[in-house]
């Protein structure tokens, strides 16, 4: 049995299934401390996580002792190959062109799919937006030594200054029905290259305001990912890709600025991993941030 550990959770991998077990952690933007609450975390993960990979995610479990007694819940999942992780595919070197088109027609479709409402719309609006950046930049207050205090008030000058002036530009975005409820975490080692087509796992169940939001915030995210695993070729490709099948137009300033929160989103995740102790985690959290800069530049 391999177990993984992220900073929500527990995978173990048992043959031809992954068991996934929700941490009993408040982290500020989630707080697991109830069986309750984990449960329902369970339920929102299998809903939201079918929509782009309903053969994997397989239901509920119970957690009992020998007695019955119940005491906590997991996600039961079909085992996917670790080969075909598109992270491991990009890193080994492969050719990935047709699979990154293949991800980029399903997530056009995908969204095309994905619910929206005037509520959703105004997650793509100018004020939703200032506000996800001044919260961000709260959220990495705890970590500004690690990040460079500097580094992290260049961000937040720059993100704030492209924002001013173009609400008429976020104002089209949600007329022309950009802003979804989309997936929310689109990263490579979640996205699974199988001879029948792409399954896109992990979406971001745990609070829809940071689910919501521009289409292109969504595969801007695998961009982000793409370009941080060494291959900024492939982050490109893909964002054409993405443009081509959803008919998508948008200046490219946009593209930059969305990679940028979601590199920024990342440094922080990183952080809080690298305050666990996970190795790696802070010369990881000092890239994101500096990836961030420099698409804000």
């Amino acid at each position: 049995m391999d177990t993984v550990e992220t900073h929500t959770a527990t995978l173990f991998f048992v043959g031809d299934r992954v068991y996934k077990i929700k941490k009993p952690v408040n982290l500020g933007f989630v707080d697991y401390r109830t069986r309750q609450a984990r449960l329902a975390a369970c339920e929102a993960e299998v809903r939201l996580n079918r929509r782009l990979a309903p053969d994997v995610y397989l239901g509920i479990g119970d957690i009992r002792d020998a007695a019955g007694t119940l005491h906590d819940h997991m996600v039961v999942m079909r085992r996917l190959p670790d080969e075909r992780r598109l992270s491991s595919l990009v890193i080994s070197g492969a050719r990935v062109q047709p699979q990154l088109r293949a991800i980029a027609r399903r997530l056009a479709v995908f969204h095309e799919q994905c619910q929206t409402s005037p509520e959703i719309a105004r997650a793509g609006g100018l004020a939703a937006l200032q506000a996800l950046w001044l919260e961000g930049m709260m959220g990495v207050e705890p970590f500004r030594d690690l990040l460079d205090g500097e580094v992290v008030d260049e961000i937040g000058r720059l993100a704030l200054r492209y924002l001013d002036g173009r609400a008429a530009l976020f104002a089209e975005r949600q007329r022309a029905g950009r802003v979804r409820d989309g997936h929310g975490d689109l990263l490579a080692e979640d996205v699974f290259c199988l001879d029948d087509g792409p399954r896109i796992l992990d979406c971001l169940e745990f609070d829809q305001r940071l689910r919501v939001g521009d289409v292109l915030g969504d595969v801007a995210f695998l961009a982000m990912d793409l370009e941080r695993l060494g291959h900024p070729e492939a982050a490109r490709y893909f964002l054409d890709a993405y443009r081509e099948f959803s008919g998508e137009t948008h200046p490219a300033s946009l593209e930059h600025l969305y990679i940028a929160y979601r590199a920024f989103v990342r440094a922080k995740v990183a952080g809080i991993r690298d305050h666990q102790g996970e190795p790696g985690a802070a010369d990881a959290a000092r890239e994101l941030a500096a990836m961030a800069l420099r698409h804000l530049r």
